[in-house]
């Protein structure tokens, strides 16, 4: 115990940094950083990756930022905890007859209040601090699932671009069957028709990528500041290969939100006793007074008699919580248990929706076109049938191209609810708090 009551905070941004680049590979970034500007040491000359882009909001995102402030207020609690309280000093100022008396009074309740106190608030602290790493893996989940739809929007605009053409060829070439009376009316008609409907959802997907641009600038704290043109260069995606059941276990090992449910029940219990502590109070001076010619001096004694108050309402406050921390302890499990066995199955069906199509759908209908095109220049089709097995390949890299989307944000919901990256270690001890 220090004589000054000084408590060093044991949580800082510094540790709350490296733990999160253990688990994610990105930390919190410098502090000293103007927010809402992109970092100067970034840079990007061939295209923003998924990581740089993760970076940045680390950085900028003010709703982050803003939750990092609680870790400055746990750190004054816990130095607050730690002071000790002032002597108190009583003096009677001699009148008439009345003596000069002086008492000297110190809380000797804070021998055994202190260290409770001071173990509470470090629990919260280490709580928030959990709890702020909890955050900074929702973050970056959230900047991976923005940046997967801008990058899935983009493909889809050079797809419809492609889709687009073929739709006006197929169109112009009905037309002119039309003219010949090779083709009815109705078959023309339907034609220039699809050609508008491929170019309405082309402008809408266009609008998509303009919305999910919002996002991610949002995300990146960047809204107020001007988005510079720059290719957005998505990830590869990995295969995964793990049993749901291991990958439970390494979540409830590791989510530092189920850390921050447990700290939060050892902290509301460690309040239980402090409530019934805090029922016994005792102060110990010394007493001088003038007594005729002379003057006295002796010891001084105070106390409190709990007969009537016992902070019975002190107590019952903290069972109850205590009881509301185990029960949300119990949730968040369940939670996690959940989340996990969910996203490992939409990762699982992603991957297998995206061989599917890079295996067997894509490479038959491209053989498709092929065939379709040596059929035409050997004149035994037209060149609308060439153009019809274009836009039905076409329209299936599209859809590969929503697998390939769909296998991202499953990947990325996948790691956020397990708490770290999937090519991590499989199993990983989160850090104990100091003690």
């Amino acid at each position: 115990m220090g004589v000054t009551g000084c408590v060093t905070p044991r949580q800082s941004l510094a540790t709350l940094s490296k733990d999160l680049e253990l688990r994610s590979g990105h930390g919190l970034g410098p502090t000293n950083h103007t927010e809402g500007q992109f970092p100067q040491n970034l840079r990007w000359p061939d295209g923003l990756t998924e990581d740089q882009a993760v970076t940045i909001a680390l950085s900028n995102n003010a709703a982050f930022r803003e939750l990092l402030a609680d870790l400055g207020l746990g750190q004054a609690d816990l130095v607050q905890a730690g002071m000790l309280p002032n002597p108190r000093l009583a003096m009677l100022v001699p009148v008439g007859v009345k003596p000069l008396e002086l008492t000297a009074t110190y809380p000797l309740e804070v021998l055994w209040l202190r260290p409770r106190r001071i173990r509470a608030a470090a629990l919260d602290l280490d709580r928030i601090a959990e709890r702020l790493i909890q955050s900074g893996l929702d973050l970056i989940r959230d900047v991976r699932l923005a940046f997967t739809e801008i990058t899935l929007a983009q493909e889809r605009i050079a797809v419809m671009t492609e889709m687009l053409q073929i739709s006006h060829q197929i169109a112009d070439l009905v037309a002119a069957r039309f003219r010949s009376g090779d083709a009815s009316e109705l078959e023309a008609s339907t034609s220039r028709l699809e050609a508008l409907q491929i170019m309405e959802q082309k402008t809408r997907i266009e609008r998509d990528r303009q919305i999910a641009e919002s996002r991610i600038r949002s995300l990146l704290g960047l809204g107020l500041q001007p988005w510079p043109s720059v290719n957005l260069i998505a990830p590869p995606i990995p295969r995964f290969e793990g049993e749901s059941s291991l990958l439970v276990s390494n979540a409830l090992a590791s989510r530092p939100d189920l850390r921050a449910a447990e700290l939060g029940a050892e902290a509301a219990g460690a309040r239980i006793g402090l409530a019934r502590a805090e029922v016994f109070t005792i102060a110990a001076g010394i007493n001088v007074k003038d007594v005729g010619t002379e003057r006295v001096s002796g010891p001084a004694l105070e106390f409190a008699v709990p007969i009537f108050n016992q902070n019975q309402g002190g107590v019952a406050i903290a069972r109850a919580r205590f009881d509301k921390a185990a029960r949300q302890y119990a949730t968040v499990r369940e939670q996690i248990a959940l989340e996990v066995r969910e996203a490992h199955l939409r990762l699982l069906q992603a991957q297998e929706s995206l061989e599917q199509w890079d295996r067997q759908i894509l490479p038959g209908l491209e053989e498709n076109v092929a065939r379709a095109e040596r059929a035409f220049a050997a004149g035994n089709v037209s060149y609308l049938f060439v153009l019809e097995s274009s836009r039905r390949l076409a329209e299936a890299r599209l859809r590969e191209a929503a697998a390939r989307a769909d296998c991202r944000r499953a990947r990325a919901e996948l790691e956020r609810s397990v708490g770290q990256r999937l090519q991590l270690p499989e199993q990983i001890h989160p850090s104990e708090p100091s003690p």
